[in-house]
């Protein structure tokens, strides 16, 4: 049997917060390897992932390592280019990914639309990503995602540490066979979330400053 699934996974930027009720609203816990607790529910024939975890990393140091579109190759799961399209801000932004399907499915793109929002209360940190399909013409060759919506929650918490919860939801067009929807569920969350502990040990993280985010 054949699913839908949500893609996104494949950019797997990785996600955020200690917060989130398990086992409800539909969700079912599929595993915890390498610190990473995954989850799942199915809306329809599209799957919707939300993984938890923990960084021991500073707010503006895991803001900036995801703001950094260029990057997103180096540590991204499955993304083979990454580029911005758009600057509004520094906390909004038009980008564009590509996403390495394995032969003899095409790859899959995607234009995102980001904002990054923080409360100033309680420091939580929300980037949110929407597809916008339309944004620019689509390419031959590659399927464009027309229906996404992802969102990291970050919130500091005691010692250093940032208790991350991503959420997403996207249908990658076209269906895909069972290998690869459990393939995107399990290793592609644990590969970039083991990228990204590597990369935020690098001093440019461990010392950034973002000057509208309170640590």
């Amino acid at each position: 049997m054949q699913k839908k699934i949500l893609t996104l996974l494949f950019t797997a930027l990785l996600s955020p917060s200690f917060f989130f009720a398990q086992n409800t609203n539909g969700w079912v816990f599929k595993n915890e390897k390498e610190g990473v607790k995954v989850f799942y529910r199915k809306t329809s024939d599209v799957y919707e992932l939300k993984l938890v975890t923990s960084l021991k990393v500073s707010l503006s140091g895991l803001v900036t390592l995801l703001t950094e579109v260029e990057n997103y190759p180096k540590w991204g799961y499955k993304v083979a280019e990454s580029r911005e399209l758009k600057r509004i801000s520094d906390r909004e932004t038009y980008y564009y990914s590509r996403l390495d399907f394995p032969w003899p499915l095409d790859d899959r793109d995607i234009v995102v639309h980001s904002k990054v929002e923080q409360d100033p209360v309680t420091r939580r940190v929300i980037a949110t990503s929407v597809a916008k399909p339309d944004f620019i013409p689509a390419s031959k060759g590659v399927v464009r995602m027309r229906d996404a919506h992802t969102s990291w929650t970050l919130l500091p918490g005691p010692g250093g540490w940032i208790y991350v919860e991503y959420y997403i939801y996207s249908d990658p067009g076209g269906s895909l066979p069972d290998w690869l929807v459990n393939m995107a569920l399990d290793v592609g969350p644990r590969e970039t979330i083991k990228n990204i502990r590597g990369f935020v040990q690098q001093e440019k993280y461990k010392s950034a400053k973002i000057a509208h985010l309170r640590e």
